[in-house]
């Protein structure tokens, strides 16, 4: 008997760089509008005097602090639905949707959400939190393979933002879809 080796490739099919690039894309747009958001947020209600209004009410800090977290939930949902129905209508982008892609987006929107919140704390105001806030997510976007494949980076690079948390969900979006 005679042995035959034939050689195949384990993915399914190959990519193009849209469907590469749209995972980033959504991640990083989550980033930064949940970071973004909730700065501009907590400072314009700091300056306004709503917060030590807020203190009266009945509603607590954990409400206070989870209506806001849904509140950066729902809009990373529409921009994650309008992002891939672009890249679908408009580029052809054929990707894969499971369960997986929900789960980190809603779990991407209340991390930075929550950072944006700690950062909001930091700041003075609404300038000094902005500028906080791209101090933090401008080398995320950069360094964690949002535009173009980690492998294109210098390895002192990549062993950096192997420690950025958009690096994680940069790959789980790619990986889930």
């Amino acid at each position: 008997d005679t042995v035959f080796l034939k050689t195949s490739s384990i993915t399914a099919r190959s990519f193009s760089f849209i469907e590469f690039f749209i995972p980033g894309v959504i991640g990083m747009t989550v980033m930064t509008s949940a970071v973004f958001g909730t700065i501009l947020d907590e400072n314009e209600y700091k300056q306004k005097g709503i917060i030590r209004k807020l203190s009266t009410t009945p509603i607590t800090r954990s409400e206070w602090i989870l209506s806001t977290m849904i509140y950066q939930l729902f809009l990373a949902a529409i921009s994650t639905l309008l992002i891939l129905v672009v890249g679908y209508i408009v580029f052809g982008a054929v990707l894969l949707i499971n369960i997986y892609l929900p789960v980190l987006v809603v779990a991407t929107a209340f991390a930075f959400s929550g950072l944006g919140m700690l950062l909001g704390r930091l700041a003075k105001d609404a300038q000094s939190g902005v500028a906080l806030a791209n101090v933090i997510t401008f080398p995320m976007m950069f360094l964690s393979g949002s535009f173009f494949p980690m492998e294109q980076m210098p390895g002192f690079l990549q062993s950096f933002a192997k420690v950025l948390p958009l690096y994680y969900v940069n790959t789980g979006m790619r990986e889930s879809m």
